[in-house]
C-alpha cells in the first residue's frame, strides 16, 4: 500500500508540470519538438529483487542453523540497458532489461571446510514511462515509474534450496537529472529493481537525423 500510495502521489503531481512544460516563456517562440530514440546504460546500487527480499537473509541464518553457513557474499551490482521512444517533449515510453547476480561459498559448521558454491542469476524485464517536468537543451529532470517481470535462476548447495522464481518487478524513480545533449549523463535516486542510487550514461537521437530540440 505504501508503495502504491507513493506512486499515486507522484502521478498526481504531473499534471500540473506537464502543463507548465507545453507553456513557452513570455515572448518566446518554443521550436517545434521532434520525436526522439533513446539508449541507456545504467549501474545500480541496492536492488530491491523479490526473491532477496523474502529469502536472502533468511538464508544465512538458515544455513548458519544447519550443516552449513555462508562465506561473504559478491555481487554484480544491478545493470540495466533500456531503449526509450519520446513521443513528446515531456513524455517517453520505453522497455529495459535488467541484470542483478549473487556469488558465494558454503562452509561446514563442523569444520569450516569448503562444501558448495552459491549462485543467484536475476533478469528484469520491464516497460517504463518517464515524464520530464524540467527540459533546456543541456539539462532535463524527470520521474518514471516502471512494472514488469523478474526471472530469478541458479542454485544454492546443500541446506539453501534453489533460487528459481518469477515475480513482479517495479521501479518507481522520482527525480532523475540527465545532463548533456546527443551523449549525455544521468543520476537518479529511486527504489525497485534497478536500484536506489542509480547512474549512467545515454545516447539520443530522432528518426529524422535533426537536432534534437
Amino acid at each position: 500500500m505504501k508503495k502504491l500510495s507513493l506512486l499515486l502521489l507522484l502521478l498526481s503531481a504531473l499534471p500540473a508540470a506537464l502543463s507548465a512544460q507545453e507553456e513557452p516563456a513570455a515572448g518566446r517562440q518554443r521550436e517545434p519538438f521532434v520525436p526522439q530514440h533513446e539508449l541507456r546504460l545504467t549501474a545500480g546500487a541496492y536492488p530491491l529483487i523479490p526473491y532477496l527480499n523474502e529469502r536472502g537473509c533468511d538464508a544465512d541464518r538458515s544455513f548458519s542453523f544447519g550443516r552449513t553457513h555462508r562465506g561473504p557474499v559478491y555481487t554484480s551490482g544491478a545493470w540495466s540497458l533500456a531503449y526509450d521512444y519520446r513521443f513528446k517533449r515531456w513524455f517517453d515510453l520505453g522497455l529495459t532489461l535488467g541484470y542483478y547476480g549473487e556469488y558465494s561459498r558454503s562452509y561446514s559448521n563442523r569444520d569450516s571446510s569448503h562444501a558448495g558454491r552459491n549462485r543467484a542469476h536475476f533478469i528484469t524485464v520491464m516497460p517504463v514511462a518517464r515524464f520530464t517536468w524540467f527540459n533546456t537543451h543541456w539539462v532535463r529532470m524527470y520521474s518514471s515509474v516502471g512494472l514488469g517481470a523478474t526471472f530469478g535462476c541458479g542454485r544454492f548447495d546443500l541446506e539453501g534450496g534453489q533460487p528459481d522464481k518469477t515475480a513482479v518487478a517495479f521501479q518507481l524513480t522520482p527525480i532523475g537529472i540527465a545532463v548533456g545533449r546527443s551523449l549525455f549523463g544521468f543520476a537518479e535516486i529511486g527504489a525497485g529493481a534497478q536500484g536506489v542510487l542509480m547512474m549512467g550514461v545515454g545516447y539520443r537521437f530522432n528518426p529524422k537525423n535533426k537536432r534534437a530540440k
